[in-house]
């Protein structure tokens, strides 16, 4: 979820696909899942490197929360 300020540089498919090869990169190195990392990283590559080029793209406010669904949690 997140505020508008990180949707203009991304679609939906394209923020599902950058979230999940984030998440598989910890998996792949048995690594345990850092979501705050991952957020900041988001958040970090969405930003505008230079304001003025950027024509207003990436210099918006950006909030952005990543809620995680374990679904492989054992039932008891």
């Amino acid at each position: 979820m997140g505020c508008d300020g990180i949707w203009e540089k991304r679609t939906n498919e394209e923020m599902i696909e950058y979230i999940y090869e984030k998440i598989n990169q910890y998996k792949e190195k048995g690594e345990e899942l850092d979501l705050k990392k991952i957020v900041s990283d988001l958040l970090l590559d969405t930003i505008a490197e230079d304001v003025k080029g950027a024509n207003g793209v990436g210099c918006d406010n950006m909030t952005c929360i990543l809620i995680y669904f374990n679904h492989n949690t054992a039932k008891n």
